[in-house]
C-alpha cells in the first residue's frame, strides 16, 4: 500500500505533467506582438522564451548609432513592449490578468519619465505614456493577420533562437493576404 507521502508525490507528478503540449494562445499572441512590431520598427530578433509557467520573454535589438535621437529609440521600444499587452486586447477571448504584465509596465514608466526629462515639449509622463499606448494599439491592430500567423507557429515551449523567429517572421510577411 502507498503511504501518505508517495501518494501526494504521485498526485504532484500528474498535475505537473497534464499542462497542455503547447502554450496558450494568450501567451504566443502577447510574444508575437512585441516581435511583430518590433520587427516593423527594424528590430533584429535574438529570440523567444516561452516558458511552462505560461510565461514568456522576447528578446531583440536595434542597432543604434552616435546619431541615434534617445527619444525617439526610448518611445520605440516602448511601444514594442507595450504592444504584448495591447495584442491581448484585440482579442478579448485571450485576454489576461492585468498583473501578469507588471515587468513591461515598470520599463514604459521609466522610458516615459527619461523621455519627458529630454523633451519636456511632449508632454508629462502619463501624457507621454497615453500617446503610446495609442501607438501600441494601432501598431497591434494594423498587424493582427500577421501577428496571428506568427503565434501560430510558436506552437511550443521552450527557445526560439533570433534565426528561427526571423525565419517565421519573414515567412508570415509572404503569405497571402498579408
Amino acid at each position: 500500500m502507498m503511504d501518505t507521502h508517495d501518494w501526494w508525490i504521485t498526485k504532484l507528478r500528474a498535475i505537473r505533467h497534464s499542462k497542455p503540449p503547447e502554450p496558450p494562445m494568450r501567451l504566443r499572441l502577447h510574444e508575437a506582438g512585441h516581435a511583430m512590431v518590433g520587427y516593423r520598427f527594424g528590430y533584429a530578433q535574438q529570440g523567444i522564451m516561452l516558458r511552462e509557467d505560461d510565461t514568456g520573454e522576447t528578446s531583440q535589438q536595434y542597432a543604434t548609432g552616435m546619431d541615434d535621437d534617445m527619444s525617439v529609440r526610448l518611445q520605440t521600444e516602448t511601444i514594442i513592449s507595450m504592444a504584448g499587452f495591447a495584442v491581448t486586447l484585440e482579442y478579448p477571448e485571450y485576454r489576461t490578468d492585468a498583473l501578469r504584465i507588471g515587468g513591461d509596465v515598470q520599463m514604459e514608466l521609466v522610458n516615459a519619465a527619461i523621455i519627458h526629462r529630454i523633451d519636456p515639449a511632449m508632454g508629462s509622463t502619463g501624457e507621454i505614456m497615453d500617446s503610446l499606448w495609442v501607438r501600441a494599439r494601432l501598431a497591434a491592430r494594423n498587424n493582427r493577420p500577421l501577428i496571428r500567423a506568427v503565434a501560430g507557429r510558436l506552437n511550443r515551449y521552450g527557445s526560439y533562437t533570433g534565426e528561427e523567429i526571423q525565419r517565421i517572421l519573414d515567412e508570415s510577411m509572404k503569405e497571402p493576404d498579408r
